[in-house]
């Protein structure tokens, strides 16, 4: 019977990042810092700086890891079932079931409000808040965000009024106003901005 050997050979593996193509490909606007940080890695694989473009790449990625997404359930203002909310860095999207025909199933939605637009509306609360002694109607809170009449501008304009809602629930979800079903506002928690009850 004959012995075979088998000679061993060593294999050199690498844990060096590799260049992800398929990452630099992806559209980027920078509005967020993990898409600057994308856009800094396409300017350097512009330049031909690959250490640079891995460099950059890799920080994106662990960005991504490092990006908490929260998700929140509430009841619907009106009771028409639940809107779910996505905390992010820089917004927050709300998953609400749009309009549908009696008998179909529910045409589910997704809209972004930056905290930009969430924290217009806590200016516009704090403003008019001891005018109405902290019991604001939804007319004067929607013209004042929206800046016109509230039947032309805001009620009547379904979109504008979905938003109008969207924000009103945030802000009561966190507990910085009361929203109810009469439109009356009433704060709760004084705060000049929606990134001092966001954890």
């Amino acid at each position: 019977m004959k012995t075979i050997k088998i000679k061993q050979q060593e294999i050199e593996t690498s844990n060096e990042p590799k260049l992800d193509l398929s990452l630099l490909k992806k559209k980027t606007s920078a509005k967020t810092p993990a898409g600057l940080i994308l856009s800094y890695a396409k300017k350097f694989k512009k330049d031909e700086n690959m250490e640079m473009v891995i460099l950059f790449q890799e920080i994106y990625r662990k960005m991504l890891l490092m990006q908490k997404t929260e998700k929140i359930n509430f009841e619907s203002w009106r009771g028409r079932g639940a809107i779910k909310v996505w905390k992010k860095p820089d917004r927050i999207i709300v998953e609400f079931a749009g309009p549908r025909d009696k008998g179909e199933k529910p045409n589910i939605q997704k809209k972004q409000y930056f905290l930009e637009e969430i924290n217009k509306m806590i200016d516009c609360i704090n403003k008019l808040k001891d005018k109405y002694e902290n019991k604001i109607p939804s007319r004067k809170l929607g013209e004042e965000y929206f800046g016109g009449n509230w039947d032309s501008n805001v009620f009547s304009k379904r979109k504008v009024h979905t938003k109008f809602t969207h924000l009103l629930n945030i802000l009561d979800y966190y507990k910085i106003i009361k929203y109810n079903r009469a439109g009356i506002t009433s704060v709760l928690n004084d705060c000049k901005g929606i990134q001092e009850v966001l954890k």
